[in-house]
């Protein structure tokens, strides 16, 4: 009981990183409604068919592809791409490789390189900057 804690911990690292995931989540299921809406029953086939973020985003692209619309169209293929590339940038960090910085914090790293707070929260602001218009299309 309480292993967890025997994790070396700074809170605020920590934090980013919680609101990132809440971010990303966020987004992601803006995502799933919009697929949801040019689909019906698209929520369905999440679970059943065990579908990842990048396949989820891959799905929102082809969808929105479909759209009649030449202006909506226009519209939402940036979004469907925007979301592609953060689901890459999530990967790498949800991902990421465990490990002591430098200073011997516990950090995540991608390539070698640290995830810093900064970087962090940064990706957590791009997914709320996208989860917003693709929220408005529903």
């Amino acid at each position: 009981m309480n292993d967890r804690l025997r994790i070396p911990q700074d809170p605020d690292y920590f934090h980013s990183l919680g609101l990132a995931a809440i971010a990303f989540a966020r987004l992601e299921w803006n995502a799933v409604w919009c697929c949801e809406r040019l689909s019906n029953g698209y929520i369905q086939t999440i679970e059943r068919d065990k579908k990842t973020a990048g396949r989820i985003a891959r799905d929102l692209e082809s969808l929105f592809q479909r759209v009649q619309d030449v202006t909506l169209k226009a519209k939402a293929l940036p979004l469907a791409s925007r979301f592609i590339d953060l689901v890459d940038e999530r990967n790498g960090l949800m991902h990421g490789k465990p490990g002591t910085s430098g200073t011997g914090d516990q950090r995540l790293f991608r390539g070698g390189r640290e995830w810093t707070i900064q970087e962090i929260d940064f990706f957590a602001d791009e997914c709320v900057r996208a989860a917003s218009p693709l929220n408005s299309l529903l």
